[in-house]
């Protein structure tokens, strides 16, 4: 058997997992989220041990590696579909629950008193309460009779195969005391049962994944019914579109573009210039309410990027400046970082921005000296486009 444990399989339901906020932001979810992510770190371990360790091991050490990795992928899967209320497809009295040990328990008398066998499950956690034993009773199965008490003293990790039939698989023997009977008995597990049984509870996985792909796309479909209200002007109609995506736990730089639009102009020689870049923004709202609607956060994303672009001017110390004015005049900066970006405002002014519009930091709010210092460097860019075309005539 190569690779019983399918990577891909844990890979999806982390990946799906990611694919929304919803999980970890709305409370009907939170608990999925935080079980699916404590679950996926167990898996990943148990299934790269136990595609490492195909082999029978040599010793019981090895053997409990297994056991402890292996009940931590069957386990995971177990805990996820309880969580998601999905019915598990290995119900006792389906023929699917008796596929790895059947042969097992009627070669070896393991059965319940009216002669029935128990289902792969049930002597799954059989084989693990006897290879640990808790730490060294084990009376669970309820396969034992009345009152049984077994004990295990040793597992057997490498079988001879001197010992073993010929084309015998390789075989994990565990040996039992019990109450009821005076031998000491050897219970034969091939290996490979093991790994496939717990291979195929793994999968269940899968299933999980499907039922959050489900929720996904419910929600989606909610989500695509919503339409921005077109307010009586464009801040109206942002601040729609921002409240949608907040419903959607989405983060996007739509804000960014309402503070822009909210400045007024300090000074009258930058009223005009204001102005055309804030029409520019108001011809974008249409674009933006297409990608808000259609649930394109991606495309959303992408084109407020190249809306919010700055062009930085080509001279020395230019981007040190644009970059300490922007991170310094926001909410989130310190006194110290807030003194600082109006320094670099007041250097930038000095250095290129006198020559397109008009700054005084003493003056100015912190969303203003940004639109102005935008306006300065879309001018500059476009300045230094005309004197390259000129030079090439």
């Amino acid at each position: 058997m190569n690779c019983p444990i399918d990577e891909k399989i844990y890979q999806a339901l982390r990946k799906v997992l990611n694919e929304t906020e919803i999980f970890c932001c709305e409370k009907e979810y939170l608990k999925l989220y935080n079980l699916g992510y404590a679950l996926l770190e167990r898996v990943e371990k148990g299934a790269a041990y136990v595609n490492e360790h195909i082999e029978p091991p040599s010793t019981d050490e090895e053997f409990f590696l297994i056991m402890m990795y292996g009940a931590m992928l069957v386990d995971a899967a177990g805990l996820l579909l309880k969580e998601l209320k999905i019915k598990s497809p290995y119900q006792k009295g389906e023929q699917i629950s008796y596929c790895y040990f059947v042969d097992v328990c009627e070669n070896q008398n393991l059965q319940f008193n009216d002669g029935t066998i128990p289902t792969d499950k049930e002597v799954w956690e059989y084989i693990r309460a006897l290879s640990f034993a808790h730490p060294f009773e084990t009376s669970r199965p309820q396969f034992l009779e009345k009152g049984e008490i077994q004990y295990s003293p040793a597992i057997i990790a490498n079988i001879k195969p001197e010992f073993l039939p010929v084309d015998a698989e390789p075989t994990i023997g565990i040996l039992v005391y019990s109450t009821a009977f005076p031998e000491i008995k050897v219970l034969n597990i091939p290996y490979m049962r093991i790994l496939g049984y717990i291979s195929s509870r793994y999968q269940l996985l899968a299933l999980g994944t499907e039922r959050i792909k489900q929720i996904i796309a419910e929600k989606k479909q909610e989500w695509v019914k919503q339409k921005v209200e077109i307010g009586a002007n464009a801040i109206d109609t942002l601040k729609s579109a921002i409240s949608i995506m907040e419903n959607r736990h989405e983060e996007t730089a739509l804000g960014d573009l309402v503070l822009l639009l909210e400045v007024q102009s300090t000074f009258e020689e930058n009223r005009l210039q204001i102005r055309a870049y804030q029409s520019k923004i108001e011809s974008t709202i249409p674009q933006i309410v297409t990608f808000v609607e259609s649930l394109d956060t991606d495309g959303l994303n992408n084109y407020l990027e190249q809306i919010l672009q700055i062009t930085k001017p080509k001279y020395g110390g230019a981007d040190y400046q644009i970059q300490k004015i922007f991170s310094g005049l926001n909410q989130h900066a310190d006194e110290r970082e807030q003194k600082w970006g109006l320094k670099q405002a007041d250097a930038f002014y000095k250095s290129c921005g006198y020559k397109w519009v008009k700054i005084d930091v003493s003056q100015m709010g912190n969303e203003e000296i940004k639109l102005l210092v935008r306006i300065a460097c879309e001018q500059e860019a476009q300045n230094k486009k005309i004197d390259i075309i000129a030079g090439g005539i």
